[in-house]
């Protein structure tokens, strides 16, 4: 019998200009919590798509590609390179579909600005998607629309937290002055 509840095992963003790490959460065997062979699996990663893959728009489905007995699904951007990894085993249509999600949700949350600074600069936000499509490689979500409003709820909390937070700090130091 199939297995009904659809995995991956990675989600990896790469530099477009050098293949350096941005982002990375591995779930399962053989990568989580083995660093140097997230490593290795990255750097074949860039080698394999930097080159060969397509730059495309998030409503396409992404390349795919073979890596090491893995099924990854890509999408090449000038400045970030984004990956989801599966087995080999794993519908490349349910991993698409996490790619895209991942990629619209992100270009809602920056405002159509997908760029590397502006990527790092809300790095919260990335894994707060991460973690709202993807629990222990199980996907949860692959609906953009249903992640964007779950992230955004969290970042409107965060954003008020923050904002309290400053105000209690400017209470103390307006006490500590006097």
């Amino acid at each position: 019998m199939t297995d009904l509840i659809h995995r991956i095992q990675g989600i990896v963003l790469l530099d477009g200009e050098n293949g350096k790490r941005l982002f990375a959460k591995y779930y399962g065997e053989p990568f989580e919590g083995v660093l140097e062979k997230q490593k290795a699996f990255e750097e074949k990663l860039y080698a394999k798509t930097h080159n060969g893959g397509s730059i495309g728009s998030p409503k396409d489905g992404g390349d795919i590609t073979l890596v090491d007995a893995h099924t990854v699904v890509f999408r090449l951007d000038p400045e970030i390179h984004m990956y989801v990894v599966g087995s080999v085993n794993e519908n490349e249509i349910m991993i698409s579909s996490v790619l895209v999600c991942l990629e619209n949700t992100l270009y809602q949350l920056l405002n159509n600005r997908f760029e590397k600074r502006e990527l790092l600069e809300n790095f919260d936000l990335l894994t707060l998607v991460v973690d709202e499509m993807i629990d222990e490689g199980i996907i949860l979500q692959d609906s953009s629309s249903e992640v964007f409003q779950l992230v955004s709820e969290h970042a409107a909390e965060s954003a008020d937290a923050v904002d309290k937070l400053k105000k209690v700090i400017k209470k103390a130091q307006e006490k500590a002055s006097n």
